[in-house]
C-alpha cells in the first residue's frame, strides 16, 4: 500500500482497497507521518519547491515553534492559521488528541501537501463529507500557487494549481447543487451540520473560509442563511412587518413563527407568549434592525451635543448628551472587545477588517478627546477647546461612515458599497500618479517664473496648489512673475500639464470608474450573497439590546460564559442519529449523481482535460492520426535517403 500511494497510483491504492484492505487497520499517525517524511525525503529539489506546506513545517521548526510536537501537530497549526488566517478552526493533528481515527480525508491532505494530484481526486471519492473535503482541497491549492514563486519559471505550475482549486470547487458545488435538487429543506441542514472529521466545521463555514462568491451565491446556501437570518419566524415574512414590530412591539405576536421539528414528536404544540417574545428578539433581523435605529439615535444625540452642548467646562460643565455619549461608546468598545475575545484571533487579524479598525478608531478618539477635556486646565482650554471641538467633529465623522456596512444586507444598495469600494483602488492610482505629474509641473513652473525665491513652508504649498487648483480649471491669483507676460516655454508647460491631466488622466479615470461599475453590476448579486453573510453571522453572535441596553446583553453572555450555560449556533448544529443518517444518505446519494453527470458530460470540470468535450476528442484523434500518417511518410523518406547512401 506505501508504494501505490507513494507512486500517485490511484489504480494499485484502489486494488489493494478492493482486496480487503482494512483503512481503519492500516492508516494511523505512525503510518501517516511515515507517508509525509518518505514523501519529502524522496521529492526532486524541484518537487520540494511545490512543497509549500512542508516548507512551512520547515520554516515553522528551524524557527523553534512547537517544541516537543511532533510534525503532524506542526502541519496541522500550518493548516488551521497560515491556510486559513481570518478564521478560527482547531488544529486537526493535534498531539493531545492523537487517539483520534484517521480517514480517507486524512490522505486526502496527504496527497494535497505532496503534490499526488491523482490520488486526491481518488480519496475526494472515497471519504465522505465531500463538500467540506472538495472546498478544503480547493483553498489547498490555491494557497500552494500563491506561495510559489511568482515567476516565469513557475507560471505553468502556478497555473495548473489553480485550474485544480478551481476544479475541486466546482465538485463541492456540484455536490450542492445537487442535493439542493433532491431537497431543498435537508439541503440546509447538510450546509450547517457539524463535521467531526474535520474538526466540526460545517460546510457554510468551509465557504466562508474558502472566500468563495459563486458557492455562496447558489440558492441553497442563501436559503440557509434567510432561515438563519429570520431565526424562528417564518422566512417569508414581509418587511414592513418587522419593522412594524421594532416600532410598536406588541405587533411581534402576531408574526407567523416556526415550531422546530422533533422527531420525538409527531404533534406541534402551540407557541407561548414566552416563546415568541424570545423567537422575535434572538432573531438576527431583530437585532440588525435594532442596531439601525440606535446606531441612527447615536449620530443625532452626538450631533446635537456637538452643535449645542459642547462647551469649555469653565462656561458650562458636561451636559446629557455628552454623559450619555461617555456612556453608550463605552459600551460598543466593550462590545468589540467581546467580539474579537470570542473569535479568539489575533489582534492583527481583527484589526485587519476595516469596520472593526474604524470601531477602534472611533472609541479610542472619543474616549481620549474626553479624557483629555477633563485634564485641561482653564487657562489651556481657553486657548485650545477648539482641538477638543475638532476631535469631536471627527468622531462624528466616522460614526456616519460606521453606518455604511448596514448597507450591504440590501440587494440594492449592497453592491453600490462594493462599487465604491473598488473605485478606492482606481482612485489611490489616479492620485499616485498625479503626484507624480504635479511634482513634476509645480517644481519646473515654480523654478521658472520665481527663481529668486528663498525656502519656505510657504513655497511647498506653492509646488502641488498650483497644479491642483490648475486641475480644477481655477482661477489663481497672481503673483508677482506670474501673468500674461509670462515666457513662452511656460505657457507650452502649462499646455502640456493641462492636456496630460485634465484631459487623459481624468478621462482615463473615468473609465477606469465605468469599468469598475459595469464589472460589479454584472456580478452584483454575487457579491450581495457573498457579503451578507458576515452580517448575518454578526449579528447573530450579538448581544441582545439597542443602543447602551446592550450592556446587559454583554453581562448576559458573560454569565452563560461563567455558569456554563449550553449555546448553539445555527451556523453549526448537531443533529440526531436518524436525522444525522438522513443527511448522510443525502450527500452520499449527490456525490453519486455528480459522479453519474461528470462521466455523462452533464457537468463538467473548466479546465479539467479528462472531462473534454466529445468535440475536442473527435479532432484530437484526428490529429492524432495525421500524425501517425506523417511519421510513416517520415521513416519512408528516411529509408529511400539510407538506401540511396549505400549506392
Amino acid at each position: 500500500m506505501d508504494e501505490a500511494l507513494l507512486s500517485d497510483d490511484p489504480e494499485a491504492v484502489q486494488k489493494e482497497l478492493d482486496g480487503g484492505l482494512q483503512l481503519s487497520e492500516y492508516l494511523n499517525r505512525g503510518t501517516l507521518q511515515h507517508l509525509y517524511n518518505k514523501a519529502f525525503e524522496d521529492a526532486t529539489p524541484k518537487q520540494r519547491e511545490a512543497y509549500v506546506f512542508n516548507n512551512l513545517v520547515d520554516r515553522c521548526l528551524d524557527q523553534g515553534k512547537y517544541e516537543g510536537h511532533t510534525v503532524l501537530h506542526v502541519l496541522g497549526e500550518v493548516i488551521s492559521q497560515d491556510l486559513i488566517q481570518d478564521y478560527e478552526i482547531p488544529n486537526i493533528y493535534d498531539d493531545d488528541n492523537a487517539d483520534r481515527p484517521l480517514g480517507f480525508h486524512d490522505l486526502l491532505l496527504w496527497a494535497i501537501a505532496t503534490g499526488r494530484v491523482r490520488l486526491s481526486r481518488l480519496f475526494w471519492n472515497l471519504g465522505s463529507d465531500q463538500i467540506v473535503s472538495g472546498l478544503v482541497a480547493s483553498m489547498m491549492f490555491k494557497f500552494a500557487a500563491e506561495h510559489l514563486p511568482n515567476d516565469i519559471y513557475h507560471a505553468d505550475q502556478r497555473s495548473d494549481l489553480f485550474k485544480l482549486s478551481k476544479e475541486y470547487q466546482e465538485l463541492a458545488f456540484f455536490v450542492i447543487k445537487e442535493c439542493y435538487r433532491l431537497d431543498k429543506k435537508e439541503t440546509s441542514d447538510v450546509l450547517v451540520r457539524q463535521r467531526r472529521d474535520w474538526v466540526h466545521i460545517a460546510p457554510l463555514d468551509a465557504v466562508d473560509m474558502a472566500e468563495d462568491m459563486e458557492v455562496m451565491s447558489h440558492a441553497a446556501c442563501q436559503f440557509t442563511l434567510n432561515n438563519i437570518w429570520t431565526g424562528r419566524m417564518a422566512s417569508h415574512t414581509p418587511t414592513w412587518k418587522l419593522v412594524a414590530a421594532t416600532i410598536c412591539p406588541p405587533v411581534l405576536f402576531f408574526l407567523e413563527y416556526v415550531e422546530e421539528e422533533d422527531p420525538a414528536h409527531e404533534h406541534e404544540h402551540e407557541l407561548s407568549l414566552w416563546d415568541k417574545v424570545k423567537f422575535y428578539f434572538t432573531a438576527p433581523v431583530t437585532k440588525f434592525m435594532h442596531s439601525v435605529v440606535s446606531h441612527v439615535l447615536l449620530i443625532l444625540i452626538f450631533s446635537y451635543m456637538v452643535l449645542f452642548e459642547l462647551r469649555p467646562l469653565s462656561k458650562r460643565p458636561v451636559g446629557w448628551a455628552e454623559g450619555l455619549m461617555v456612556f453608550w461608546i463605552a459600551v460598543l468598545g466593550l462590545e468589540e472587545i467581546r467580539e474579537m475575545v470570542d473569535k479568539r484571533v489575533l489582534i492583527q487579524t481583527w484589526i485587519s477588517n476595516v469596520w472593526n479598525f474604524l470601531d477602534v478608531i472611533i472609541v479610542g478618539l472619543f474616549q481620549i478627546s474626553f479624557v483629555v477635556r477633563l485634564c485641561m486646565d482653564r487657562d489651556f482650554e481657553k486657548q485650545n477647546f477648539q482641538i477638543i471641538r475638532i476631535l469631536y467633529c471627527l468622531t462624528l465623522i466616522f460614526l456616519c461612515v460606521r453606518i455604511i456596512p448596514m448597507f450591504y444586507l440590501s440587494k440594492n444598495m449592497g453592491p453600490k458599497i462594493v462599487m465604491i469600494r473598488k473605485m478606492v483602488g482606481d482612485v489611490v492610482f489616479f492620485l499616485s500618479v498625479l503626484v507624480v505629474v504635479a511634482v513634476c509641473y509645480g517644481v519646473t513652473r515654480l523654478a521658472l517664473t520665481a527663481p529668486k525665491n528663498e525656502f519656505s513652508p510657504g513655497i511647498l504649498g506653492k509646488v502641488f496648489l498650483i497644479p491642483y487648483w490648475q486641475l480644477h480649471e481655477q482661477m489663481l491669483d497672481l503673483e508677482e512673475g506670474e501673468g500674461p507676460d509670462l515666457p513662452w516655454y511656460v505657457d507650452f508647460l502649462e499646455a502640456g500639464y493641462m492636456l496630460l491631466v485634465a484631459v487623459m488622466l481624468v478621462e482615463l479615470q473615468v473609465g477606469l470608474f465605468e469599468y469598475t461599475i459595469e464589472r460589479v453590476q454584472e456580478r452584483s448579486e454575487t457579491y450581495w450573497s457573498y457579503y451578507r453573510y458576515d452580517m448575518i453571522q454578526e449579528y447573530q453572535d450579538r448581544p441582545l439590546g439597542p443602543g447602551p441596553f446592550l450592556l446587559f446583553g454583554l453581562l448576559w453572555k458573560q454569565w452563560e460564559l461563567f455558569t456554563g450555560i449550553p449555546t448553539s449556533s445555527p451556523f453549526r448544529r448537531t443533529f440526531s442519529g436518524k436525522v444525522e443518517t438522513k443527511l448522510c444518505e443525502l450527500e452520499r446519494k449527490a456525490v453519486s449523481n455528480v459522479q453519474m453527470k461528470l462521466e455523462k458530460g452533464v457537468y463538467k470540470l473548466r479546465g479539467s482535460a479528462e472531462h473534454s468535450s466529445p468535440e475536442a476528442g473527435v479532432k484530437l484523434g484526428s490529429l492524432r492520426a495525421r500524425m501517425s500518417s506523417m511519421e510513416g511518410e517520415m521513416e519512408a523518406i528516411k529509408s529511400l535517403l539510407q538506401d540511396y547512401s549505400k549506392k
